[in-house]
């Protein structure tokens, strides 16, 4: 299992990543799972705003792949293997009790600080406004006419 680098950006032409494709991460704390999902939802918001189009995905990588390539990049230190990294630097991972070494008051607080980085905080999640607005449609969405040089 390993992360990549950020990606500079998400899109090319008409395709947009998304999930693990646009942000290889190490599946620690359900990142994987909890942004792709995210992702998804906030890619609808500009493709009601803008059509199904370039303009849309422009506006989902203007807004996600920065803070998210940032995520990445401090889920190496400071995510949930960054609390086995304390581990180890106080004890040397050797413990008969973790309570010893990383109270659970400070673990709970080690991984609260964490999901609201990432965006995923139980609590601030269920408590935020919807993303899209309940009943919202997007126009029906139409493909780019092939150039004479597609195969068809």
């Amino acid at each position: 299992m390993i992360d990549r680098d950020p990606n500079p950006t998400w899109i090319d032409r008409g395709v947009a990543l998304l999930g693990d494709a646009a942000h290889p991460m190490y599946p620690s704390g359900s990142n994987g799972a909890s942004q792709a999902i995210i992702d998804a939802r906030t890619l609808g918001k500009p493709f009601l705003e803008h059509g199904v189009n370039q303009g849309a995905l422009k506006a989902y990588d203007d807004l996600l792949c920065e803070p998210i390539g940032q995520l990445a990049m401090r889920n190496r230190g400071s995510g949930p293997f960054g609390l086995l990294e304390l581990v180890e630097e106080r004890c040397g991972g050797e413990f008969d009790d973790i309570e010893d070494v990383v109270p659970e008051a400070e673990r709970r607080e080690f991984m609260q600080v964490y999901q609201r980085a990432a965006g995923f905080a139980k609590d601030a999640l269920n408590a935020s406004p919807r993303t899209i607005s309940k009943g919202a449609k997007v126009g029906e969405a139409r493909c780019p006419p092939r150039s004479s040089s597609s195969p068809s």
